[in-house]
């Protein structure tokens, strides 16, 4: 009887180890202060269209199931989450923010994902964000 309920238990662990990798596996890609600054301008830059917790509203949600899948099916890197967000956002007005608000913003929703703050900054053009798949 003990059997069919250890064969049980070993499947839910074997099935679950790869999302505790793919969890354990996001790269820090920026700091604590620029995804606190990302904050702010997510705030009056994004969230009338994406919502105030990235939840969507009239715009695509940017944290949660919704968005790893988006993200998965385009293989989508963090490098190019900036790009996209640098040269599309704010819809109402593309190019706007600061670059070093774009990367903050960018920060920001990454952190809201489950990445994890580093010593780094996030910034156009780093190797690191080029290669980082974006995981949900």
């Amino acid at each position: 009887m003990n059997r069919p309920l250890l064969l049980v238990a070993a499947a839910l662990f074997v099935a679950a180890a790869p999302l505790a990798i793919a969890q354990a596996a996001k790269p820090a890609l920026y700091t604590d202060a620029q995804a606190t600054a990302g904050a702010q301008a997510y705030a009056s830059s994004c969230a009338a269209c994406h919502g105030a917790q990235l939840e969507g509203v009239a715009a695509p949600a940017l944290k949660g199931a919704p968005f790893g899948e988006m993200a998965t099916a385009q293989s989508m890197t963090a490098g190019a989450l900036l790009d996209v967000i640098t040269n599309t956002m704010p819809q109402s007005d593309p190019g706007s923010l600061k670059p070093e608000e774009y990367a903050a913003v960018t920060a920001y929703i990454l952190q809201q994902n489950g990445y994890p703050a580093g010593t780094t900054a996030l910034a156009a053009g780093s190797a690191a964000a080029k290669d980082a798949k974006v995981m949900p």
